[in-house]
């Protein structure tokens, strides 16, 4: 059975419901005062064959400005890049510039 994590990844990727998302591995290091996460799953058909693999990140600052990247990238099964999605965080105003 899935977890909610992984649920939610396979709306995002838009998965068939015909095919799983699984997670591979998990990565959390924090460096530079930056939390580094990225996690790859792979999909595989109704037969178990490997369809394609993703791989997630999410780059969050621990010292103001406080700034996120987040982002997926699919690849098919031979490791070509299929699809790219970035997103950075803005903040609502500038006041924490001097």
């Amino acid at each position: 059975m899935a977890d909610d994590k992984t649920t939610q990844y396979a709306q995002l990727f838009d998965i068939p419901g015909h095919h799983c998302l699984t997670l591979l591995s998990s990565n959390r290091v924090e460096r530079d005062s930056t939390v580094y996460e990225t996690q790859w799953l792979n999909e595989h058909d109704g037969a178990q064959q490997l369809i394609a693999r993703f791989r997630t990140w999410t780059n969050s600052s621990l010292k103001p400005p406080y700034r996120k990247q987040s982002g997926w990238e699919r690849f098919s099964s031979n490791g070509d890049l299929l699809d790219r999605e970035v997103r950075y965080s803005k903040r609502d105003d500038m006041e924490y510039l001097h």
